[in-house]
């Protein structure tokens, strides 16, 4: 990673044709940041601080969620979530001490319904963002 920014994009899970929607921007304009061309916007940060609130909310939900379900081992299983939902995940997975196993349980069946939930509603949200903001591509 060149820049800052591009750092940022990397924590949060998001590609640069995501970044672009996020903003409102073309992508080449998220690509001229990630290079460290041109200066990044302060509304950009903001963009970004309220992702990564979105992932910390996510995270903090999935943990209230497995204590209620007793802490049971986790079965992970990374191909059915991305974005904002498999960060969640990470961030979860990375704070807590319950064993890890490989197949299915019914607490991670509802948690990976959950992590669906939370793709579908970051995609509504940079929607509903970028038509807040008035933000074209």
């Amino acid at each position: 990673m060149k820049t800052l920014y591009a750092a940022c994009l990397s924590r949060l899970g998001l590609t640069q044709a995501e970044a672009a929607t996020l903003h409102g921007v073309r992508l080449d304009t998220v690509k001229s940041w990630c290079a460290g061309r041109n200066r990044v916007p302060a509304g950009a940060w903001d963009d970004l601080r309220a992702c990564e609130s979105q992932i910390i909310d996510g995270s903090e939900e999935l943990r209230e969620r497995w204590e209620a379900a007793g802490s049971p081992p986790l079965e992970i299983d990374d191909s059915e979530a991305g974005g904002a939902g498999l960060m969640a995940l990470a961030d979860f997975v990375l704070g807590c001490d319950a064993p890890v196993q490989i197949g299915q349980t019914d607490a991670t069946i509802e948690l990976r319904a959950r992590i669906a939930e939370l793709e579908a509603d970051r995609a509504e949200w940079v929607e509903v963002e970028r038509l807040r903001m008035g933000k074209v591509q």
